[in-house]
């Protein structure tokens, strides 16, 4: 099975963000902040890590009707859901499935850039390293 794993990604104006990808390339959620570096990204997704177990998952409707989560640690937003759900039920089953995935996920190494109709290509060392250090995933 393709585990989970984060990518970080060139925004606007040459800043950094990451998100979380499932096995089956959806987006679990997105970096609440970007970044000047990839260093920075990277020590977000580690903070990610550390406080997704005793963080807090507020779901809220927002201005359009849809439903989104933000993941807090203590009063600042570290993740927020990539999408809005028609449902607030959906959107505390994507909060779950964040929160499944995001101690186990990998991060990818190198820094992803996409352009207009393109899927995108790694700058950097295409490798991947666990930001946790070896899985500890019970099948």
């Amino acid at each position: 099975m393709i585990r989970a794993r984060y990518q970080c990604y060139r925004v606007d104006q040459g800043l950094i963000a990451w998100r979380l990808l499932a096995g089956n390339n959806r987006v679990l959620g997105v970096s609440v902040h970007q970044f000047r570096a990839l260093e920075l990204a990277v020590a977000s997704i580690e903070r990610v890590h550390r406080e997704v177990e005793r963080g807090e998952f507020v779901v809220e409707r927002q201005v359009g009707g849809l439903w989104w989560w933000d993941l807090a640690a203590g009063a600042t937003p570290i993740a927020r859901s990539a999408q809005g759900f028609a449902r607030r039920v959906d959107a505390r089953l994507a909060a779950s499935r964040f929160r499944e995935n995001a101690t186990i996920a990998d991060v990818e190494q190198g820094l992803s850039v996409f352009g207009a109709g393109r899927r995108g290509r790694t700058l950097g060392v295409p490798t991947r390293r666990s930001a946790r250090g070896p899985s500890r995933r019970k099948d």
